[in-house]
């Protein structure tokens, strides 16, 4: 597993350990919208509400009228309603805060107080965008996401483009019904949660080291970090498109993505920064939004938003619960594939051991068929040599025996002579 996301989900479950209830703040103070919150809290409406483990408080201006929606939270006591802002407010109680598509920039002093909480470790910040269509006010919710992610020394952004998905829609191609597909180490994050709806979003991109803004899908992104993680994407049949441009004067142009770019886009990832703090970025809203992720249905089309938002907060505040198999097996997983990823590596060093002896083999393979053909050629010379001595034996035997055959002739001769002498005599 990742240090840093085993280092993040050791420190969150220290931490839940010690809360039964873990405050989560949601942000309205920038003129976000709050339709979908009360499906957060209300397990009458939605077996699947946070309530069981955190408390739900809601962030609004200081001289706020109160919605239908938090009338209705704040009679029930199902959210405790504070007033302020993010630098006003004491922050420190809060394990995780949301911030729901603020149509609003954050002051430098809300941009300060919200970093130091953050920095201060195992803290989890979403924020969460929106696309270029007007509706919601255009880029601005991209904008201040950016500004947030910039400040806080993360690497993640919102582009200003739109997503759609003409293959996996709730009837149209920018209802798109994103795919939860998380890394094996948050696999968890999709238990039982496959689809979520992200009404009309903006794709999230990545910013490299040289400043280039690159799709948080994209081999370069994942090549340059190994703390971001990208948790919903769309089908294979995603395309971007464009509805606020530079050239409109009312908009800005995509910086990782451009119209008419089609495949696989990122809608939703993570950061896991070295304090153990994570930063969540979304192209669109759990809460608030035309129709947040938090909603069952959609046009008919059965989602999974509120078990895909409880496995986020279960896993944001450290409380697991029902995911706590799922990160026994994520775990597991990541350390199969950790010694994996060991044993190719080990299997590469002997390969390229194996290599060398090869190559040493093949040197001293050379080596000794040069040796082979000088002792062949010297063998040669040797048997040549060997047959002129014996040329040279049997020619000096030969005149051996000439010479002795001549001496002993002579001798004959002489011996015959001389008895002839005798006889003269």
């Amino acid at each position: 597993m990742n240090p840093k996301v085993a280092a993040f989900l050791l420190a969150a479950a220290l931490a839940a350990a010690q809360q039964l209830y873990v405050p989560v703040l949601v942000d309205v103070s920038h003129g976000e919208a709050t339709k979908g919150l009360d499906l957060w809290v209300n397990s009458t409406a939605n077996p699947l509400a946070i309530t069981d483990f955190a408390r739900l408080y809601v962030l609004v201006p200081p001289d706020a009228k109160l919605d239908p929606t938090l009338t209705k939270l704040n009679a029930t006591k199902a959210a405790v309603i504070i007033r302020g802002d993010l630098s006003t407010v004491d922050l420190s109680q809060f394990k995780v805060i949301v911030l729901g598509q603020p149509p609003k920039p954050l002051s430098e002093a809300e941009l300060a107080a919200l970093k130091k909480w953050f920095d201060s470790g195992g803290r989890v910040l979403w924020c969460a965008a929106d696309s270029d269509y007007p509706a919601q006010g255009s880029e601005e919710s991209q904008a201040a996401c950016n500004d947030v992610a910039e400040y806080l020394g993360a690497h993640i952004r919102a582009d200003y483009v739109s997503v759609e998905d003409p293959q996996q829609n709730a009837g149209a191609a920018y209802r798109v019904v994103g795919v939860v597909d998380p890394p094996p180490q948050l696999a968890f994050l999709g238990f039982l949660a496959q689809r979520v709806l992200l009404h009309g979003p903006g794709a999230i991109a990545v910013v490299l080291p040289d400043g280039r803004w690159v799709p948080a899908t994209s081999p370069e992104a994942q090549k340059a970090y190994g703390n971001i993680y990208v948790i919903v994407r769309t089908t294979e049949k995603g395309a971007i498109v464009e509805h606020r441009t530079s050239a409109d004067g009312k908009g800005r142009d995509g910086k990782a993505h451009k119209a008419g770019d089609r495949g696989v886009f990122a809608l939703m990832a993570a950061e896991i920064m070295p304090s153990g703090s994570v930063l969540i970025l979304s192209g669109e809203t759990p809460y608030g939004g035309y129709e947040p992720m938090v909603a069952p249905v959609y046009y008919r089309v059965q989602l999974d938003g509120p078990r895909f938002l409880r496995n986020i907060l279960l896993w944001a505040t450290g409380n697991y619960r029902e995911l706590t198999t799922m990160v026994y097996q994520a775990r597991q997983m990541a350390q199969i594939a950790s010694d994996a990823a060991a044993l190719k590596n080990t299997a590469a060093s002997l390969q390229n051991e194996v290599s060398a002896v090869k190559t040493a083999v093949s040197q001293v393979s050379a080596k000794v068929d040069a040796v082979g053909g000088q002792v062949a050629e010297l063998s040669q010379k040797v048997d040549q040599l060997t047959q002129q001595l014996n040329a040279a034996v049997a020619e000096a035997n030969n005149a051996k025996t000439t010479a002795f055959v001549g001496t002993a002739l002579a001798l004959i001769f002489a011996i015959a002579a001389a008895a002839l002498a005798i006889r003269r005599r």
